[in-house]
């Protein structure tokens, strides 16, 4: 029986050549849009959120009583935190080193870096500017914020009364490498270090506040005896941070745990708000893809009625019958969605083309993930399946013999 629907499908379809042509070309145009779109989006939300928190830690171990607040540049690539108040004695992890090895065990983490962080006042000659003062191992810190590769001037090196300065406090100053400047933290402690290089971490707040010392000598001047203000962690995958950090809590109930989610729900609401547009568009396109689809085989019983009823009046079951519009309809998505998942792949590299050509090169990557691909295609056939059932019931109503006397 379906070998038998599906020849007579086929045969509807090829006798009404310019309706299938058309349909086709619908819903292959319905699911470029959908691909293209989908594309689209997916590549500006991971530009987004790489620029974001790509470079900056993604989750944040804290003393309970030191909670440490976000500084967001949406405009550049670094986002870390910053403590409201100075290091205070009691807001400090004393044994850092067993936290930070036994954290190191956990898979998915790429880097686990102590910091040690407080405020202080940066003076050159006449000037003075408030800064915050960073104490990283630096293999270690390199791992999140890039430091050597991003160091403008100089040498990327921490040791000794070594530092390294943002682009802009440099310039506030005039500080040059191998300049001497002097650093008062808010115990009153005052000391002379020298400048190793100038870093530009593309965010204008941090280069004009952020001094990076190495992590014993910020511990030595912040008194806080080889405790650590907080543990960075960077890990592979982002949006896994707060599964990660479920995990943190249950083994590490005495610290206070933040993800780079809990600090940045603005960005947040806006991907859901961007991903919710989308969905809605590539609703409306089905829908309208949906539609037409069914219109046409509608249309189609109408034009064969006569055939459908000699069908039944030689024996063709109800079933057989309803079984010729869901083949059309399925073959109709399967052939329409797979020329249209061509389409929006061309659609994307004549897209990046013609900005390329244009001068204004997007600043993103678009990728098409084949797992998206599929489920589109079968979306798309899903849903001119479903159009098909109404004129497959049609179909059924129809009695052969009131069909062949009046056709």
């Amino acid at each position: 029986m379906f070998a038998f629907a599906a020849r007579v499908a086929w045969r509807f379809l090829k006798n009404s050549r310019s309706q299938t042509i058309f349909i086709l070309l619908g819903i292959t145009v319905g699911v470029s849009i959908q691909i293209f779109l989908s594309s689209l989006i997916s590549g500006l939300q991971a530009n987004l959120v790489e620029r974001t928190v790509g470079d900056a830690p993604h989750i944040i171990i804290a003393p309970q009583d030191r909670t440490p607040s976000s500084i967001i540049g949406l405009q550049g690539k670094v986002v870390s935190s910053l403590l409201a108040s100075p290091t205070k004695e009691e807001a400090k992890i004393p044994s850092w080193q067993p936290l930070t090895d036994t954290i190191d065990q956990i898979e998915q983490l790429r880097v686990v870096s102590p910091l040690v962080e407080g405020q202080g006042v940066v003076r050159k000659g006449e000037r003075s500017r408030t800064i915050v003062v960073k104490g990283v191992i630096l293999e270690r810190a390199d791992q999140i914020y890039e430091l050597r590769e991003r160091v403008l001037d100089g040498i990327p090196i921490l040791g000794g009364n070594s530092v390294l300065v943002g682009k802009e406090l440099a310039e506030d100053l005039q500080l040059k490498v191998s300049d001497l400047l002097e650093i008062t933290t808010p115990n009153g402690k005052a000391r002379n270090f020298i400048v190793n290089g100038v870093f530009d971490l593309q965010n204008q707040n941090i280069n004009s506040t952020w001094v990076f010392l190495d992590l014993p000598l910020a511990q030595t001047i912040f008194n806080l005896e080889g405790a650590i203000s907080f543990v960075e962690i960077q890990i592979d995958e982002v949006f896994q941070s707060e599964k990660i950090a479920a995990r943190l809590k249950q083994e590490f109930p005495d610290y206070t745990i933040e993800t780079w989610q809990t600090r940045n729900q603005q960005l947040l609401s806006a991907l859901r708000s961007q991903s919710l547009s989308s969905y809605m568009i590539q609703f409306f396109i089905l829908l309208a893809v949906t539609l037409g689809i069914a219109s046409v085989l509608v249309v189609s019983v109408s034009q064969k009625i006569r055939e459908i009823g000699i069908l039944k009046a030689i024996g063709t079951t109800n079933t057989g019958v309803s079984f010729i519009f869901l083949i059309q309809g399925a073959i109709l998505g399967l052939f329409g969605s797979s020329l249209g998942a061509l389409a929006g792949i061309s659609l994307i590299r004549l897209f990046q083309r013609a900005a390329a050509a244009s001068g204004g090169a997007i600043s993103f990557t678009i990728t098409t993930n084949p797992r998206s691909l599929l489920l589109i295609v079968i979306i798309s056939t899903l849903a001119s399946l479903f159009a098909a059932i109404s004129p497959a019931r049609q179909a059924i109503k129809l009695v052969p013999i009131e069909v062949i006397r009046n056709g």
